[in-house]
């Protein structure tokens, strides 16, 4: 169960299918709301009330579309209730209808399994330069991607912005501040100035203002990792 309270999400590139439910006092699962939530590039705050629970599924940056709806439509946005239960596959029901946690989770199972089987046409240049952009913490030109998987640049910057609903400029943004919010978190002995040269950033104040952006502080009053990702169900 959850921690009353308001959580803040950061942005990681990546696209979720979250259910919620209320607990009842004999702990039967009730009132579930299913909600597609989209790529984001800034924080968002999730008010979370005692006696509810989350159950989710997460697509790696590039595999969003599978769930339904094109990425670039949710980007920074998320669909909920009936808006996303029309998009997924009949097999959601059989989540939504459980009154137990152990029902829940073996049809949010199911359904992750049948969400990830769809057939969604996805460039592969564009998938490989996504990736290389997620593994070098956002470190990665699209110039020089482009270049070595001889695709014109527009042409793979344009896929790329299909595949995860955000620009490559603004996931390579994301994937700097995730990265270099683990480096600070490891305990690295550089200064913040050695930290920003290390995570890609131009120097400190460029780092700052994407903190800013990203996650709403910068990176001397970061919250503690508690309070940055979404309680799920125990």
């Amino acid at each position: 169960m959850s921690v009353d309270g308001d959580y803040v999400v950061l942005p990681d590139g990546r696209m979720d299918l979250i259910v919620r439910f209320q607990v009842s006092p004999d702990g039967c699962l009730t009132q579930p709301t299913v909600m597609i939530i989209g790529a984001s590039s800034v924080p968002t705050t999730v008010p979370v009330r005692e006696a509810q629970v989350f159950m989710g599924i997460r697509f790696k940056p590039g595999y969003g579309a599978c769930l339904g709806v094109p990425p670039t439509r949710l980007a920074d946005d998320a669909l909920h209730g009936q808006e996303a239960r029309a998009v997924l596959p009949d097999q959601v029901a059989a989540v939504l209808d459980a009154s137990q946690m152990t029902v829940a989770r073996t049809a949010m199972r199911k359904l992750a399994l049948v969400v990830a089987s769809r057939h969604i046409r996805m460039a592969p240049a564009a998938l490989t330069a996504i990736d290389r952009i997620h593994s070098s913490g956002g470190r990665t030109s699209v110039a020089l991607l482009a270049q070595e998987l001889r695709v014109p640049e527009r042409t793979l910057r344009r896929q790329m912005h299909d595949a995860i609903g955000l620009t490559p400029k603004q996931f390579a943004s994301v994937m700097r501040f995730q990265r270099t919010m683990r480096l600070l978190d490891s305990g690295s002995q550089g200064s913040l100035a050695e930290i920003a040269i290390e995570g890609g950033y131009s120097d400190q104040a460029h780092m700052t203002r994407e903190f800013r952006r990203h996650g709403g502080f910068t990176p001397g009053d970061r919250p503690p990792a508690t309070l940055v990702t979404l309680p799920l169900a125990d």
